[in-house]
């Protein structure tokens, strides 16, 4: 018996690794526009063309190749397999160097566009493969490829960590391949990684929202979508057995049920405002109302400790303050108010709009409800010297509201807005509260509006006389404005002398 008969056959991928070459190679004398078809494999394979002996060389282990060379009919058991190989071919066959040619655009093209073109497909599933393969794909067909990568990513479904790796696994097998996930396996998967994050003390929010897209959405919806089957019957039976439920609606109410639950709990235990507002958008995207209790109370425990200059702007721009309650905002307008200066110094001009828009919308309507609840007045009033300096005195709720509107008359008259936008400004102070102003400081801007009208152009002097008729401050320090070398009111003494051609004032001198 020849030894070369023990050299076993290489397997299907080397074969089609061999076509895949065959198909370069028609490729290139093809004319613009035309796909390679199976009858021209055929026709290479069997006009023993030279070149097919080259892939042979390049692709086959060197005891193959020697078997090839040396023994005749090994050579004709490989090319009756891969004739076979090349028969069981479904089209539409790929050019493999228009599909890796294609592969840095494939992302930007339409879904419907790339469906239509099966290079361009092919190049689509490869860009993303949301992970690395084992083993080298099989460009010579889409059915090959989707077929090749099907078992793969089933295979890969007891190695996934996290809920949203699983959960981009299933959509890419849906909406990348076209084809049906093993429904079940998935669900038994994520029920896996969804009791054992309930016991992780650092959860992500990120992985509540994978849970509730896989199991209250993408499931449901692929079993409606599915024909009725014996197939389909064994999946309903195993996804009963694992959850108790098995139609679609069962399956949306419960896991949005058990999402919910968990969104609430790690909500409790939110370190930062950015996981704060992941899980108020969560709540936000699947119809529903968060907790107002739990997220109030947790918003108001944050509050305390916030940056107002580094997390404000965001803060203000996406949670929304109806859906907080008296308590939090007992907590979170002094924090935002307590550093109203601070928080327009050197800022764009956007971050005053939203803090106009917080005070008037936000911080008026609390104080003025106040008036009628003196015993929460102290709280207020403890919270906001939390911000500016536990030393300062406020005689009751209505010094307060003076106090906090003059600072938003120091963040009004910003330099920024004095040199970017002096017509705004006196518009600016009379949207605020008339009530909320010192009655000499309401007399000094209504003769302002007189004189010059709601669009004059404010200028450096004009802060000077507002201030001037503003009753002392109590000298709030805060150590953010201290680190930049001054308050909001030393920044506009220093425009006001710089725009008089004056001397700035020695550091250490009262005015």
């Amino acid at each position: 018996m020849s030894q070369n008969n023990t050299v076993p056959l290489p397997g299907n991928e080397t074969l089609l690794g061999v076509v895949e070459q065959m198909l370069c190679e028609l490729a290139r004398e093809l004319p613009q526009g035309a796909r390679p078809q199976k009858e021209a494999l055929l026709a290479m394979l069997h006009s023993g063309e030279r070149k097919l002996n080259l892939f042979f060389i390049k692709l086959l282990p060197h005891e193959a190749v020697t078997a090839f060379r040396r023994d005749s009919a090994w050579r004709d058991k490989l090319y009756s397999a891969l004739r076979g190989a090349i028969v069981s071919l479904k089209p539409p066959l790929l050019d493999p160097r228009a599909v890796r040619r294609l592969v840095s655009e494939a992302a930007l093209w339409p879904l419907a566009e790339v469906r239509k073109a099966p290079d361009l497909w092919a190049a689509r599933i490869i860009v993303a493969l949301p992970c690395k393969p084992e083993n080298p794909l099989p460009l010579v067909s889409l059915r090959a490829l989707i077929g090749a990568l099907l078992p793969m990513m089933e295979a890969r479904l007891p190695r996934v960590e996290s809920l949203e790796r699983l959960d981009s696994l299933y959509l890419y097998i849906e909406r990348e391949l076209a084809a049906e996930p093993p429904v079940d396996r998935f669900v038994r998967r994520a029920l896996e990684l969804f009791g054992r994050e309930s016991e992780e003390p650092d959860e992500e929010p990120g992985e509540i929202i994978a849970a509730y897209r896989l199991l209250a959405m993408r499931v449901p919806d692929t079993l409606e979508r599915l024909e009725p089957s014996a197939e389909k019957d064994k999946m309903l039976v195993a996804i009963k057995e694992a959850t108790g439920f098995q139609t679609p609606d069962e399956l949306r109410l419960e896991f949005k049920k058990r999402t919910m639950a968990r969104a609430d709990e790690l909500m409790k235990e939110a370190g930062d405002f950015e996981q704060l507002l992941e899980l108020r958008f969560f709540f936000d995207q699947i119809g529903e109302r968060s907790n107002r209790g739990l997220l109030s109370r947790k918003a108001g425990e944050l509050a305390r400790g916030m940056n107002v200059r580094a997390q404000g702007y965001e803060l203000l721009g996406k949670l929304s303050m109806a859906e907080l309650d008296e308590d939090g905002l007992l907590e979170l307008v002094p924090a935002v108010m307590g550093k109203a200066e601070s928080f327009v110094l050197g800022a764009p001009r956007r971050f005053l709009r939203r803090l106009m828009k917080f005070y008037l919308e936000t911080a008026v309507p609390l104080l003025r409800s106040l008036k009628n609840k003196p015993e929460k007045v102290p709280r207020l009033i403890q919270n906001f010297k939390r911000q500016v300096g536990l030393l300062n005195k406020y005689d009751g709720l209505d010094d307060l509201v003076l106090t906090i509107q003059r600072k938003m008359v120091l963040a009004i008259c910003c330099p920024q807005m004095l040199s970017e936008a002096p017509e705004r400004v006196l518009s600016y102070l009379t949207h605020l509260p008339p009530e909320f102003y010192p009655p000499e400081v309401m007399k000094a801007i209504r003769e302002m509006v007189r004189e010059s009208g709601a669009d004059y152009c404010f200028t450096a002097a004009d802060v000077l006389r507002i201030l001037a008729v503003y009753p002392p401050a109590e000298g709030e320090e805060e150590e953010e404005e201290q680190e930049q070398g001054g308050s909001p009111a030393e920044e506009i003494e220093r425009l006001i002398r710089f725009k008089q051609g004056r001397p700035p004032k020695p550091a250490g001198e009262q005015g």
